[in-house]
């Protein structure tokens, strides 16, 4: 059975979310137009003479679970037909997104992806397992800093001590090897992103800040990442680090 990340309690008043749906890749491969920027675990590791054969099968559990009309054409692409009023309401905000929060976040023994799809007032947030499992709720976006906190910030987020670093260069999957002991530390690691989709120079996309965040009860760290000027490792106040991610938060809400 694959591990799976709860998101930790969310430090301010509890957002007010409502549970909308679990969706397989390969049923999200049918209700829209490209996963974007979402990961898709499983449907990823398919051959490709395999990708028509798990959606033919996903499309019949989609319609056994009334998600869409019994007779809508399972072929290529999305479905095109009637879905359940609650499920159209969600891909149509999902696809109409302008700004999206990518969270990865790690522990010792278990992954998931956390995203923050933001239009107008609304959000979207998906959590995707490993497996290619997809939770989807729909919540507002003033919650939207108290959401993110939760999802990248340890519970029992503690300071972090010692001094900061600057680095050259660093590799996207993995920390300075000079802070790698002190990192280890964390009980949770958080790679945040915020991802506009006006943020382009013509067909090319501007890369966007990376944020690494290191938090647990030993303390908390970040690495922050720039395109062509390094990273930069530091401890971080548990407080101010809460403040950094809200910061971006309103980020993503005053781009989308």
């Amino acid at each position: 059975m694959t591990a799976t990340i709860s998101a930790p309690p969310v430090q301010d008043a509890a957002p007010r979310l409502r549970p909308v749906e679990v969706f397989t890749d390969e049923e999200l491969s049918l209700l829209t137009y490209g996963p974007g920027a979402v990961v898709t675990p499983y449907l990823s590791g398919l051959a490709t003479q395999d990708l028509e054969t798990a959606q033919r099968t996903a499309y019949r559990g989609l319609v056994a679970r009334g998600i869409v009309d019994p007779e809508a054409d399972p072929g290529g692409g999305p479905v095109r037909l009637a879905l359940r009023e609650d499920i159209l309401t969600l891909v149509t905000l999902r696809q109409a997104a302008t700004t999206l929060v990518a969270v990865a976040r790690t522990l010792v023994d278990a992954q998931d992806f956390w995203y923050a799809h933001v239009v107008d007032e609304l959000v979207v947030l998906e959590e995707v397992t490993v497996d290619g499992l997809h939770r989807f709720a729909l919540g507002f976006t003033r919650d939207l800093p108290a959401l993110l906190v939760g999802a990248a910030l340890h519970a029992d987020a503690t300071d972090g001590t010692g001094e900061t670093v600057s680095i050259d260069a660093m590799p996207d999957d993995e920390a300075p090897a000079l802070l790698l002991e002190v990192l280890g530390q964390a009980h949770l690691r958080a790679d945040v992103v915020v991802i506009s989709a006006r943020d382009t120079t013509g067909t090319t996309a501007t890369r966007p800040e990376l944020i690494g965040v290191f938090s647990g009860p030993d303390g908390c760290w970040s690495v922050a990442s720039t395109p062509g000027s390094g990273a930069v490792a530091a401890p971080e106040t548990a407080e101010g680090l809460r403040l950094r991610i809200r910061d971006l938060a309103a980020q993503a809400v005053a781009t989308a």
